[in-house]
């Protein structure tokens, strides 16, 4: 009896790090959910705001473009305050803030404290989200095979579910408003975010060792701040003031000044804001690149494919929420398949899979005719979200691996930043590209609902380009599987 009991204690103890760290991956991925949810849920409830605050359609953006200009242009600052002032008190803030700022939102009787609130929500996001992922890799380390195959499993649950957040959003939104009002698409994150930022003491680590603490560089901080805000105002005001605008050039002039005063200072500051050796790593450099392509095209898609079934398809906003589930559930599954196929092949081969797969799935996306929705959307959804799951999980792996912990959250910050920089620019270029082709069509002659359809073509087909200029990248700088091989778990960090 002595010998079953002290296996089954050995058994026991072995497995509660497991089921910490099991609870850990859940938390973490959750903060990325409810993140991703909230980029979605109030774009669904803007008429009911627009009718009980009497926001003036003009300014109505506002209330979205506030929470995107302010998770964008800060990401780079979230993620390396958690190197600096501990990775797990940030993050515990930034949900803190999170929550605050959702009940702000809630109670707002104004147009001026709604977008505040929106603001701040984003504020919050851009510390939460680069956080986040690198505490996932504290919790998953990367010094051997095994730990390598463990994290690229949590990677890939965490792209599986975060990646189902704004689909649910449309969904959640539309029930929400239609039943509670549109103050319970602000008031639903209170609780959660609350019940995160209490868990996450006990099962987080603090994610920072001791020593690698710096000092904080305040004019840093606003220069890339301020240099990223900029940029992204840029892309969301570019179509309405025009892209050769004064204003357009001038604030894009400003925002570049500001960069690359950043990175001067980066270069000869003793604890720069955003180490400049990380860009050292080939693969992190890829993996950067194709995150920004990637999301020119994906998000895009999916507002134009809104549009198309609501438009001309006649469906209600909660059937076309409903129409792009497939791409939702088939990316749910590739990022869960890319984890494994990682343990036997390489993260080149993994990542060009991928991309065939989303681009073939746009090329004939592009095809579209206002015929029935299985003959016509189905099969190309599902090819953009299966090859999508294989580059959002691959991407994440090689732009966080092989870094020194210290520089995990910047590495993190970077790519994130990545990703929505390159999201407000394909937005903004294909929605131009759209609205042009469509001018032209109904110029020449053809209907309404033909002509929106020729926008719609056009921009669905011209969002491949990104995706194949992300295959060349992929053959450039991602490592084949020889490349792997020769790195040694002890090589990993430079």
């Amino acid at each position: 009896m002595t010998l079953i009991d002290d296996r089954a204690g050995a058994l026991s103890a072995a497995a509660a790090p497991a089921a910490r760290r099991s609870a850990a991956l859940a938390l973490l991925v959750a903060s990325h959910f409810l993140l991703n949810l909230d980029s979605a849920i109030v774009e669904v409830a803007l008429p009911s705001i627009k009718n009980d605050l009497g926001i003036p359609l003009a300014d109505l953006s506002w209330v979205a473009n506030a929470y995107i200009l302010a998770f964008g242009g800060f990401l780079l600052l979230g993620g390396r305050l958690g190197d600096l002032f501990g990775r797990r008190s940030v993050f515990i803030a930034g949900l803190a803030l999170f929550a605050a700022a959702s009940l702000a939102g809630g109670l707002a009787s104004s147009p001026l404290l709604l977008v505040a609130a929106r603001a701040a929500q984003g504020l919050a996001a851009a510390v939460i989200s680069p956080t986040a992922l690198a505490l996932l890799m504290a919790v998953y380390p990367d010094r051997t095979p095994e730990e390598r195959t463990e994290r690229n499993k949590a990677l890939a649950t965490l792209g599986a579910v975060a990646a189902t957040g704004g689909s649910a959003g449309y969904f959640l939104g539309g029930v929400l408003t239609d039943t509670f009002g549109w103050q319970s698409t602000f008031l639903v994150n209170v609780p959660v975010a609350a019940a995160a930022a209490l868990a996450a003491p006990r099962l987080l680590p603090r994610g920072v060792r001791p020593g690698t603490r710096g000092r904080f560089d305040i004019l840093s901080g606003l220069l890339v701040g301020g240099g990223m805000t900029l940029m992204v105002y840029v892309l969301l005001g570019a179509q309405n003031a025009g892209w050769l605008s004064a204003r357009t050039w001038g604030l894009a002039a400003l925002a570049a000044v500001a960069l690359v005063l950043f990175v001067l200072r980066q270069r000869t500051s003793p604890d720069p804001l955003l180490p400049l050796r990380i860009f050292r790593h080939r693969a992190l450099r890829g993996a950067n690149v194709i995150a920004a392509l990637i999301n020119m095209a994906i998000g895009p898609v999916i507002f134009f494919l809104s549009l198309y079934t609501q438009q001309l398809l006649g469906y209600s906003a909660l059937a076309a929420g409903l129409a792009i589930l497939p791409v939702i559930l088939t990316v749910t599954v590739s990022s869960t398949l890319a984890g494994r196929l990682l343990r036997h092949l390489s993260q080149r081969a993994v990542m060009v899979t991928g991309l065939l797969l989303f681009a073939a799935g746009l090329l004939w996306m592009g095809a579209i005719c206002g015929g029935a929705y299985w003959a016509e959307l189905l099969a190309p959804e599902c090819l953009v979200g299966l090859g999508g799951g294989l580059v959002f999980v691959t991407f994440t792996v090689s732009g966080t691996s092989g870094l020194d912990e210290a520089d995990s959250g910047s590495a993190s910050g970077v790519l994130t930043t990545a990703q929505k920089v390159g999201a407000s620019l394909g937005l903004a270029v294909l929605t131009a590209l759209a609205d042009a082709r469509t001018r032209a069509a109904a110029g020449g002659g053809a209907e309404a609902g033909q002509a929106l359809l020729a926008g719609y073509q056009s921009a669905i087909w011209a969002a491949a380009v990104p995706v194949v200029l992300g295959l060349v990248a992929a053959v450039v700088w991602l490592p084949g599987r020889a490349a792997e091989g020769r790195r040694a778990p002890g090589a990993l960090r430079t």
